[in-house]
Parts: structure tokens; C-alpha cells; sequence
């Protein structure tokens, strides 16, 4: 940054004209001091060493309102004075305080002297005019030319260094802009990255919502497994297969639940499926909790994380043990009905048909028995519930009515119901299906 360079430019406004030539001959160059010195060296034959004194450039007004309008006038050349020499008494016109006034109003930043040999204005009443500041000094009439020589010289650097510092100032307000401007562009930045994490976010959020919901509903069993065959994550739908909870499942290693006779088949074609980064389908059986085993048919795909190396295997399965018993009965079916056919014993036909589709009507009986008293204990809850949302719509909730809707709720186990009920509807289908497989086999052979 450029240094303020040194202002010499001084005003004297006093009336009298003596005082103008005796600040002349004080800071002005008056050529005296060489004139001695050369005859100083003419009489004594050696040349002086005295130091060249300071000076100044000096300008004169006589009266108060002509020192402001030159001060104005330099100010709007670009040449400022320093400082200025003020005389209290200037008669007719305004007298040193009020001129000091005027040029502080016009250029702040000068120096004043104010010079006065008369108790015109006691300090108090000089500082009540002016007020208190530190640009402004008192010089007693009649005053020490060493005294004025030593008040130009300090006055006119600080009008230096105050230039300085306020450019200084300026330049540190305008570095503390720029970088103001730069941060609160950082923070537009941060508040946009904020904003876009935060949408980011909500797609994220929605997401596992939407695969949470899918596979806590899925009836299928959806198995997330490391590479060493430890479950990272299961469905739902696995722990109500299995009749094991989550957590038991997820303490331990699901291959211990494969039958032993589908280990080994089942752990090559898994290993085969991370190697080779291909689909696989398989067929296993899983033990239940109670002990008996289920079917399941599978398909494994290779998963890898994004941010790291991380290999997984999906496990999407279904459990098929129902469709796997009904293919076996069908084709022991088919034989038993070839063979009453072959024999002509309608008898051992009625027996075999008897003994097929006995147990599964007694089932469906069974299982539309008990959808019959679900629908019959959920009725009262239902109409309770509409009752409150048709008095909430109309905002006429009353104690009764919520009294009721919590009553109804308390006395119907609604968890258990909705989990069971599908279920039950589901093997009726199953049964069902199973019983038209029956017909059309027997349509499709009939005995003769």
C-alpha cells in the first residue's frame, strides 16, 4: 500500500501583517542561515556544519471567512493544508473560534493552532464551541519560535499519519469487504450443499421407507448375507417362516438351518454365485424351530457396495413346501386313480378320494370358521371406528364416543387377527387349488 507522502503546506490567518513575516521568517526558507554561514566561513576560514532547517510552504489570509474559503479552494485542488495558525482576534470579521469552526466543517482532518495573547475564551469555552478533539492546540502570544517551529513539524506529520491510517483503514475495510463478500458466498455455497444434503436426504429417507415397506410386506423371505454366510438382514417374512424371531436368527449362522443332505449343493452354488458375479437358482429345505422342515426355492444375486469392496448375496425365496407336497400327492394320486381304473374298484377310487380330499374340506372348514368369528370380533371395533371418524369430521368428538372406540379396541386383539387371517385365507386357497388339482386329475382319468 502507497505511504501518504509529507504535506509542508501550512495557513496563517491573522490580521496583522507583522505576524504573517514572523511566521515567514520561523518555517519559511528565508536564506538567512546560509548568508551566515558563508560569513562565518569568510571570517574564520572553515566551513559550518550547522543542519539545514525544516521548512515550510506557507500561504496568508487576514481574516477568518478569507482562511476557510482558501482552505476550501486547496481542498478542491487536491493541494490540502496540514495545518493552520489561527489568531483569536480578527476584527470585523469572525473571530479564530468560529473560523476553526468553519474549516473544520469544510476539512476535518486539519491541524488547528489557535494563537491568542487576550483571555478572549477561557479552555472550557473554547472546548464548549469546538468541543474537545485532539486536532486542535493552544499557542500563548507572544510564543517561542522554537515552540512554533516544533508545532508544524508534529502537527503536519499527524495530519500525515492520520491521512495514512484513514487509507490504511479504508484499504483494510475494503480487504474486510472483498473477504466478507467471499464468505457470505461460501455460506451461499454451504447453505445450497446444505439444502441439496438435505433433499439428498429425503430421496434417501423415502427410499428405505419404500424398501422397508416392501420387504416387511413381501411374502416372499428376503436373506442379506456376507460373505462367510452371516445374515446382514432379514425380512419379516423369514422369522415367521422359520417361527423364530430376528434376533435369534441374526445371532447365528443361517446354513446350520440347511438340511444336511442340501449343505454342501447349497454352499457351492452360493460360493459359485460370489465368484463368478452371476445369478443362481437353487432349492434347499430349512429347518423349522419345531423341528419339521419346509421348501424353498431361491434366487441369490451378487451385491456390492458402492463405497467399499464389500461383496453381499441377496437371497430372494419362496417357500414351496405346499406346492412340493401337492406335486408328490398328485402323482401318488394318479397312480392309486390308474390303478382303482385298471382294477375297475370303484370302491378303492371312492377310498382314495375319500382319504385325499377328507382332511383338505375339513381344513377349509376349519379356516373359513375361524376368518367367520375374526370378521364377527372385528365388526364391533369397525363400527366404532367409523362412528369416530364421522363425529372427527363433523369436530364432534365427545368422551362416549372415544370411550366406545377405546373399549372396542382393548377387546379385540386386531395384531393377531390381521396377521392370521391372511394366513388362513391363503391355505384355504392353497387347499382349494389343491382339491380342483384332485378333480382334474380324475376327470382327466376316469376309471372305467
Amino acid at each position: 500500500m502507497t505511504s501518504i507522502p509529507e504535506n509542508k503546506r501550512v495557513l496563517v490567518i491573522d490580521d496583522n501583517r507583522g505576524i504573517h513575516e514572523d511566521f515567514r521568517k520561523v518555517l519559511g526558507d528565508s536564506g538567512d542561515s546560509v548568508s551566515l554561514d558563508a560569513a562565518e566561513a569568510a571570517l574564520f576560514g572553515e566551513p559550518t556544519t550547522t543542519p539545514k532547517r525544516k521548512t515550510f510552504q506557507l500561504e496568508y489570509a487576514s481574516q477568518g471567512l478569507e482562511g476557510v474559503e482558501k482552505i476550501q479552494s486547496a481542498l478542491a485542488a487536491g493541494r490540502p493544508f496540514a495545518m493552520a495558525f489561527v489568531d483569536v482576534r480578527m476584527p470585523p470579521g469572525i473571530d479564530g473560534i468560529e473560523t476553526t469552526v468553519k474549516i473544520w466543517e469544510a476539512a476535518p482532518d486539519t491541524q488547528i493552532v489557535i494563537c491568542t495573547a487576550y483571555s478572549d475564551y477561557s479552555w472550557d469555552e473554547m472546548v464548549g464551541k469546538v468541543g474537545y478533539s485532539d486536532r486542535l492546540v493552544l499557542l500563548k502570544k507572544p510564543f517561542d519560535n522554537v515552540e512554533v517551529l516544533q508545532l508544524a513539524c508534529a502537527l503536519t506529520e499527524k495530519w500525515r499519519l492520520r491521512q495514512e491510517s484513514q487509507l490504511k483503514l479504508e484499504h483494510l475495510e475494503r480487504m474486510v469487504n472483498a473477504r466478507t463478500a467471499e464468505l457470505r458466498s461460501t455460506v451461499d455455497l454451504l447453505q445450497q450443499s446444505l439444502t441439496n444434503y438435505k433433499r439428498t436426504e429425503q430421496r434417501l429417507r423415502r427410499s428405505e421407507e419404500r424398501f422397508r415397506l416392501i420387504t416387511e410386506n413381501a411374502a416372499d423371505l428376503i436373506i442379506v448375507v456376507d460373505g462367510t454366510g452371516r445374515p446382514q438382514y432379514l425380512s419379516p417374512s423369514v422369522g415367521h417362516a422359520l417361527g423364530y424371531q430376528t434376533e435369534e436368527l441374526l445371532r447365528g449362522s443361517l446354513f446350520s438351518l440347511v438340511h444336511p443332505e442340501d449343505r454342501s449343493e447349497t454352499v457351492d452354488i452360493l460360493k459359485s454365485a460370489l465368484r463368478q458375479s452371476t445369478d443362481q437358482v437353487l432349492e434347499y429345505r430349512l429347518q423349522h424351530k419345531q423341528g419339521y422342515w419346509r421348501k424353498f426355492e431361491a434366487h441369490a444375486s451378487v451385491v456390492r457396495e458402492s463405497e467399499t469392496t464389500t461383496t453381499n448375496l441377496v437371497i430372494v425365496g419362496r417357500d414351496i413346501t405346499e406346492r412340493d407336497r401337492a406335486e408328490k400327492e398328485n402323482f401318488r394320486l394318479a397312480i392309486q386313480l390308474q390303478r382303482a381304473g385298471d382294477s375297475g374298484n370303484l370302491a378303492a377310487l371312492a377310498a382314495a378320494l375319500a382319504t385325499e380330499l377328507g382332511p383338505l374340506l375339513e381344513s377349509v372348514q376349519e379356516k373359513v370358521r375361524f376368518s367367520e368369528d375374526a370378521a364377527r370380533q372385528l365388526q364391533p371395533l369397525l363400527r366404532a371406528e367409523k362412528e369416530l371418524l364421522a363425529a372427527a369430521i363433523a369436530q364432534q368428538l365427545t368422551p362416549e364416543l372415544l370411550a366406545r372406540a377405546t373399549a372396542a379396541d382393548r377387546a379385540t386383539d386386531v395384531d393377531y387377527l390381521t396377521a392370521e387371517v391372511p394366513k388362513a385365507l391363503a391355505e384355504c386357497q392353497t387347499h382349494i387349488d389343491r382339491i380342483a388339482d384332485i378333480l382334474a386329475d380324475l376327470q382327466a382319468n376316469p376309471a372305467t
